[in-house]
């Protein structure tokens, strides 16, 4: 009997420990794995746009207040707005995966690239603007129509030529941009300006040097903070304050890291504990992505064979860039916890659709086939006897 009883103890501690621990490295993350990743992030990006406006639940993003905890608590109890609250709070954290994804797809891709600091990041220009391009000129025609287009050319101008130089984030007295979302077009780029001396010092020290970075940018954040934000500066807009994730991407993609289930709770401990306090507020950003990509590894298998999906992955960086404006009528009209859920698939949808149509327009026309002359299956006796002119 006793015999019996350990062989079960036995059996649900090794079924315990292997729905925990991940099976997987996150260096063999293929192109489905995070495309699929950045579908995930985008839709809880897009939710947390539209309900933190909807609904009086604010997320500790940019700065930290922990009297937005308790409201949180007291929204999400209620069975109605308990999705709303949950996205409004947490649905941030997609930018962190984001981030992530970026410096991992650069570490895979761009790890032995010796092209010059300028060719790359005209690749990356070439890349990225094209889309923002579009988005600014799809956002441009639809303010005109509400307010002219001298507000347009004046006012929002001279922000959008710093936005396409990445430099508004570091302006003072700039803050939000004229779309919110677009705060992360100066951010990426500054991240990828930054990209080659990141692989260059990791390459000669290794790991440890990404270490040193995420540290030393971490005390400067903290250190420096209150004097940029006399200045009206956020440093949350940057990648110096960012950097962890950042960095975490870079690692992850060069080094066999195995998310296990010791450091995934204390994680998802610290994603509670540090929306509350902030001693714990400075991991949460490590703490979202490292709980994503556990969940992630545990439907990792269901996840991939989703063609939708891949789909909203493919289209992420217009969904990025659209979603915040077309969520803009339909918020005024989620007054109740129904019509907030029904405008916010709607928005999605819609953010969707259209990111898909600008991705039909930027896709080059595929060339056409090579025509070879195709001789005569035989020759008749005409033609072959017929002199050449």
């Amino acid at each position: 009997m006793q015999s019996r009883s350990t062989s079960l103890i036995h059996r649900t501690t090794f079924v315990l420990r292997t729905q925990l621990n991940s099976p997987l490295n996150l260096n063999e993350l293929d192109r489905t794995d995070t495309t699929v990743l950045k579908a995930l992030a985008i839709l809880a990006i897009v939710f947390h746009n539209f309900f933190h406006a909807a609904i009086d639940v604010h997320e500790n993003e940019f700065d930290f207040d922990p009297a937005r905890f308790p409201v949180f608590l007291h929204t999400v109890v209620h069975p109605w707005s308990a999705i709303q609250a949950l996205f409004a709070f947490y649905g941030h954290f997609g930018v962190q995966t984001f981030i992530f994804l970026s410096a991992y797809g650069l570490a895979k891709s761009h790890w032995d690239d010796e092209s010059s600091w300028f060719s790359f990041m005209w690749s990356r220009i070439k890349k990225l603007y094209p889309m923002f391009f579009l988005v600014i000129l799809f956002w441009a025609v639809l303010v005109s129509m509400h307010v002219g287009p001298l507000w347009v050319i004046r006012d929002a101008g001279p922000e959008i030529v710093l936005i396409l130089a990445g430099l508004s984030n570091i302006t003072p007295g700039l803050g939000f941009p004229p779309v919110g979302p677009w705060w992360f077009i100066p951010f990426i780029m500054q991240a990828y300006a930054i990209w080659p001396f990141l692989r260059k010092l990791t390459r000669r020290f290794g790991w440890p040097a990404l270490a040193v970075v995420s540290v030393v940018c971490f005390l400067f954040t903290l250190t420096t903070t209150p004097f940029f934000a006399h200045l009206s500066i956020t440093l949350a807009f940057t990648p110096i304050a960012r950097m962890r994730v950042f960095c975490l991407g870079i690692l992850a993609a060069r080094y066999p890291i195995r998310i296990k289930a010791y450091l995934a709770i204390p994680a998802f401990a610290i994603m509670i504990l540090g929306s509350k306090y902030l001693g714990f507020a400075y991991l949460i950003s490590l703490s979202s992505v490292i709980v994503c990509l556990w969940l992630y590894s545990k439907t990792r298998s269901l996840l991939r064979k989703s063609r939708a999906l891949e789909l909203i992955g493919n289209y992420s960086l217009a969904i990025f860039l659209v979603n915040g404006i077309v969520r803009v009528p339909f918020v005024y009209f989620a007054d109740t916890p129904l019509k907030q859920l029904t405008l916010a698939i709607a928005t999605a949808s819609i953010s969707i659709a259209i990111s898909a149509l600008f991705h039909y327009l930027l896709t080059p026309a595929p060339k056409p086939a090579a025509k070879f002359a195709a001789s005569p299956l035989w020759d008749s006796p005409q033609s072959a006897d017929a002199p050449a002119e």
